[in-house]
């Protein structure tokens, strides 16, 4: 797998929107040819073209990570309210990202011959992502509670107006950033595994089905949102 990961900058919007564009449109190239391979007759042929489209998708899931881990670690505070997002993404959000649930509520809707092996897999997939979804959040949780302990409140009052900065206060966000970098890295972590243990139950036809519906998804609500946003703006210049 090829990262090309953007070397560190203190724009990390900036360099992670760069590299989005070229993903976005990696993206479209996949989806038209995950399309053509469904439309194909099932062989041999068919059956490695399937194996090998399944493979980039996984991979090209995994570049997007790599590169947001990336703009994480610049600045992790963008990443739950991310400038490259319309605020229509926003609103779902989970952790910065889609909620892994998100995969296994796809696979009845897209994957319409499971066997009952196959659905009885899904389902304790299922079960077993909401208990990791909830260690998540309720870590999560524990961070922002913290907001109001002692030494969070005592570090953030020795900033003023005239002086947001002082050694104290960049201390605690130091620290607050190392910690908020964790919970998603292990948010994306869970999006990443999920994906790959729902492709692992499936067929090859049944996977790229799946990776279809969830690909549509995403540009759906990515091209819905940025609609409004920019009639929003519109509107508001006019």
């Amino acid at each position: 797998m090829t990262s090309g990961l953007p070397p560190s900058s203190s724009n990390s919007s900036y360099s992670f929107k760069s590299f989005l564009r070229g993903w976005h449109h990696q993206q479209d190239q996949l989806l038209t040819e995950i399309t053509a391979a469904l439309k194909s007759e099932v062989g041999r042929d068919e059956a490695e073209v399937a194996k090998e489209l399944i493979s980039r998708a996984l991979s090209h899931f995994e570049e997007y990570y790599e590169h947001k881990s990336r703009a994480a670690h610049n600045n992790v505070f963008s990443m739950f309210s991310p400038p490259w997002s319309s605020s229509f993404e926003c609103a779902f959000l989970w952790i910065s990202g889609f909620r892994p649930g998100v995969l296994l509520e796809l696979v009845p809707v897209s994957v319409l011959d499971l066997s009952p092996r196959q659905a009885q897999s899904i389902y304790r997939l299922k079960r077993e992502t909401r208990v990791v979804e909830k260690n998540i959040s309720d870590e999560l949780a524990r961070i922002q509670e913290n907001m109001a302990a002692p030494p969070m409140i005592h570090a953030l009052r020795g900033s003023t107006e005239e002086q947001p900065s002082n050694p104290e206060t960049d201390n605690a966000l130091d620290q607050l950033q190392v910690v908020l970098e964790e919970v998603v890295a292990n948010a994306d972590t869970l999006r990443l595994t999920t994906a790959a243990s729902v492709v692992d139950l499936l067929t090859p036809p049944q996977a790229l089905r799946f990776l279809t519906a969830f690909i549509r998804l995403q540009q759906t609500m990515r091209s819905l949102g940025l609609e409004r946003d920019s009639h929003r703006a519109r509107g508001r210049s006019s």
